[in-house]
């Protein structure tokens, strides 16, 4: 799973990051991605969660209330096709 690290970014460098590394993921053919934006304010993990939620190939997953993760970061899981067939479509 890959992890992206935007705690303690400003907010415009915060979404150009994730933007950045949710589509090298997804060309990858990763399933997963942890979205680590910290506790604070909220105002990232607000950002992350809107962006997931636009984007039609993303998807939250949904925590299980008896397992206790880390609340400062997102699990998402990415909606696409097998790396086999995104490396056939970059030839």
């Amino acid at each position: 799973m890959r992890t992206i690290y935007i705690r303690k970014m400003r907010f415009e460098e915060a979404k150009l990051k994730l933007e950045r590394e949710i589509n090298d993921a997804f060309m990858e053919g990763e399933s997963y991605v942890e979205i680590v934006h910290g506790i604070g304010e909220g105002i990232l993990k607000r950002m992350a969660v809107d962006y997931v939620e636009s984007c039609d190939f993303l998807k939250l997953l949904d925590r299980d209330p008896m397992f206790r993760g880390n609340p400062g970061a997102t699990q998402v899981e990415i909606l696409a096709p097998s790396k086999e067939y995104i490396n056939r479509l970059k030839k």
